[in-house]
């Protein structure tokens, strides 16, 4: 994968082997590191949900910020700052903002599938990763070959295969370090997200949110395709977030943080 293109994974989700929905994974270079923006309509199972999902990450695939929105019965905002400068992470749910330590490296959920495509392990081997509120195991478990549609044929493709653990999914990248597989056990099915689509993307444009797009296109029928390298069309990647100024910020941490003790 090359990390200095701006790139758009799109996946199809699959709850109990029935269509739920669809999802974008969005990765734009940075001067300083990458910003990774996952978008998800979810429509199985039930209640439909729209999730966005971004964390901002240096070049050590650390993260420095992070934010989660999910849509359904209501809506759940969270935002965690990352500092290492201040030896904190903060979160803020709502009304409530508390910290911890920053004792050692940490990660979010979208910025630690990030970190677990780049390991190096030997089958059976087990990497431990610091979260916010309780730590994940990835343990790499035998190689798999997967048949995808690449640039129009059906082809088999090796994949490197990891569990995490709690929570029993399984993370599948492909030689070039794709996420192209991504399954994990909910209730009494399983949910899967298949990638069917790698689009590079232009600096300066736009992509269509990932709902009208939805409402616009046809559905797919179900088969997997992956076009890495698919020509340049026209499309526009995410713009940035609105911003506290730096004081605004930094005075609300103050006004409203709960120190760890």
């Amino acid at each position: 994968m090359d990390m200095a293109i701006p790139q758009s994974l799109r996946y199809s989700l699959k709850y109990a082997g029935h269509p739920a929905g669809e999802q974008r994974l969005t990765i734009e270079p940075r001067r300083d590191g990458l910003r990774l923006t996952l978008e998800a309509n979810v429509e199985l199972p039930l209640p439909k949900t729209r999730q966005r999902w971004e964390s901002e990450v240096d070049q050590e695939g650390l993260p420095r910020w992070y934010r989660e929105r999910v849509e359904g019965n209501g809506a759940r905002v969270m935002e965690v700052e990352f500092s290492r400068e201040d030896g904190l992470v903060t979160v803020s749910q709502g009304k409530d903002d508390f910290a911890i330590p920053y004792l050692a490296q940490m990660h979010d959920p979208l910025s630690l599938i990030w970190a677990v495509g780049g390991l190096q392990l030997e089958v059976g081997g087990v990497e431990k990763f610091a979260l916010v509120g309780g730590r994940a195991y990835a343990e790499r478990l035998p190689d798999q070959n997967l048949e995808v549609i690449s640039s129009g044929e059906k082809a088999e493709r090796n994949v490197r295969v990891y569990r995490l653990r709690p929570g029993l999914s399984l993370l599948y990248f492909d030689e070039e370090g794709y996420p192209v597989r991504l399954t994990q056990k909910v209730g009494e099915h399983v949910f899967e997200a298949d990638l069917v689509q790698v689009q590079r993307l232009e600096a300066g444009q736009r992509l269509p949110s990932l709902e009208r797009r939805l409402e616009a296109a046809p559905r797919d029928s179900g088969r997997s395709r992956i076009v890495a390298g698919e020509p340049n069309k026209p499309r526009v990647v995410l713009g940035e977030p609105p911003r506290e100024r730096a004081g605004d910020a930094s005075n609300r941490r103050r006004r409203r943080r709960r120190r760890y003790n």
